[in-house]
């Protein structure tokens, strides 16, 4: 009986992690590259325990309020401020004062942090846990258990986000041994440029909602 909610949480979390390309995922990949597996490994820690926060927060009845529209409105515009001004500090940074961040030490906590506010800040995290726990919920409605296997099908999902984050920082880290230091200050402004662009497309969310597109 168990065996079904685990070999689906296996494939969804697999597909979902192929398709996953938010802020969280991006950051992953430079960190990895710049700073090592380990700390890589920390960020998605990080990243984890957001999507578990997400999820709780949906099956102890928050959902219904984190679907209103006035709440997608400010979250969406928090998110492409936060991404915005992170952005922009990732995209200015002189080579320099690059330098000397580079070789500082930046404490595990610091990245554990990234990891959870990054995923957190995006509201496309949300809507796709709406989604799977609306899915899945349908799956087993008929089922004696309707509770356990949801919750063995949920953890075994995250644990596959986080398995296949691993392998991301895993191979990122095999890139980032080959690089230098010039390569990873260009890397810094390119991945500045993308927490723009995310920031944009949160932003057109935002105006979106507000109907000002009509």
């Amino acid at each position: 009986m168990y065996l079904f909610p685990i070999l689906n949480g296996i494939w969804q979390g697999f597909f979902i992690s192929i398709l996953l390309f938010g802020p969280a995922f991006f950051k992953l990949i430079h960190i990895s590259i710049q700073e090592g597996f380990k700390k890589g490994v920390i960020l998605a820690s990080g990243v984890f325990l957001s999507d578990l926060l997400v999820v709780s927060l949906c099956i102890f009845g928050f959902s219904e309020f984190m679907q209103t529209p006035t709440f997608q409105k400010m979250y969406s515009l928090l998110g492409a401020i936060i991404l915005f001004l992170l952005g922009i500090k990732s995209f200015r940074h002189q080579y320099k004062a690059f330098l000397i961040s580079y070789s500082e030490r930046v404490p595990h906590s610091k990245s554990l942090l990234k990891g959870f506010a990054l995923n957190l800040v995006n509201p496309f995290t949300f809507i796709l846990w709406f989604n799977v726990l609306g899915s899945i919920s349908l799956k087993y409605a008929e089922e004696l258990q309707y509770k356990l296997l949801i919750s063995i099908n949920v953890f075994t999902i995250l644990l596959m986000l986080f398995s296949m984050d691993v392998l991301k920082v895993f191979l990122s880290h095999l890139i980032g041994k080959k690089l230098n230091a010039r390569i990873f200050f260009t890397i810094n402004k390119y991945f500045g440029l993308l927490l723009m662009i995310i920031a944009g497309i949160f932003l057109v969310r935002f105006t979106t909602l507000m109907g000002w597109w009509k």
